[in-house]
């Protein structure tokens, strides 16, 4: 994907937000792209490619909002990021000079989605490459359900470190709430350092959401952490 979108655009500045993501994990991987966002130039173009239904009948799309431009397929991976920086003007891929007959059915960034980052970045619009998308593709990150006794989310991220990132805001921390997860019971605390080493807990994370952290250890590790897993936060009495 890099050598064709710098055959492209020789002078493209490219930067690998993650190679991480769970496989087949769509909303995992707009959650890395959404936390990365605002901390890019404007007009800056985001590429993603979790793409369980490659070669099928899913759309490809670029689509631009109010201060990027996205490139990915027609799977729900780009739709937090619509609902984040919309409203946006999505297009489907559809022109021949975009979607080559000669495409591969298993390789779509490599063959359609990399040039067409490529073309997005050296300025062709989004009206270029086929039809509007009328509908609206934007959908907004699962928020936590409350309850009688909290609110019952979920992870959405699991970091190189093993830390779980969950869909509990940070605002929680200051609701005198514990966090429940693969039935034990963490206090939210105020950094890493403030539990022993190996020893696992929570705290309010650099992207506005609760982590479960274990202090120099793995949280994925420790307490069979995976992206979608169920965590609580509960309201201490």
């Amino acid at each position: 994907m890099k050598g064709v979108i710098l055959s492209i655009a020789p002078t493209a500045r490219l930067v690998d937000l993650s190679h991480e993501v769970a496989p087949f994990h769509t909303e995992e991987a707009a959650f890395v792209v959404a936390q990365a966002v605002p901390h890019f130039p404007p007009g800056t173009v985001h590429l993603v490619v979790v793409d369980p239904g490659v070669g099928g009948p899913r759309r490809a799309l670029v689509a631009r909002g109010r201060r990027a431009l996205y490139v990915g397929p027609d799977n729900g991976v780009l739709g937090p990021l619509l609902a984040l920086d919309g409203p946006a003007e999505v297009h489907a891929i559809g022109t021949p000079d975009f979607l080559p007959k000669g495409r591969s059915a298993t390789f779509h960034g490599r063959d359609v989605f990399a040039p067409a980052a490529a073309h997005l970045g050296l300025g062709r619009a989004p009206t270029d490459f086929g039809p509007r998308v009328v509908e609206d593709l934007a959908r907004p990150f699962a928020a936590p359900e409350e309850t009688p006794d909290g609110w019952r989310g979920t992870v959405l991220h699991i970091d190189r470190f093993g830390n779980l990132v969950t869909n509990l805001p940070n605002a929680l921390a200051d609701r005198r709430a514990v966090v429940e997860i693969a039935g034990r019971r963490l206090e939210i605390v105020p950094s890493y350092g403030a539990v022993d080493r190996g020893v696992p807990g929570a705290v309010a994370g650099s992207v506005e959401r609760i982590e479960v952290f274990v202090r120099e250890g793995s949280a994925r590790d420790l307490l069979g952490g995976v992206v979608g897993m169920p965590v609580t936060a509960l309201k201490k009495g």
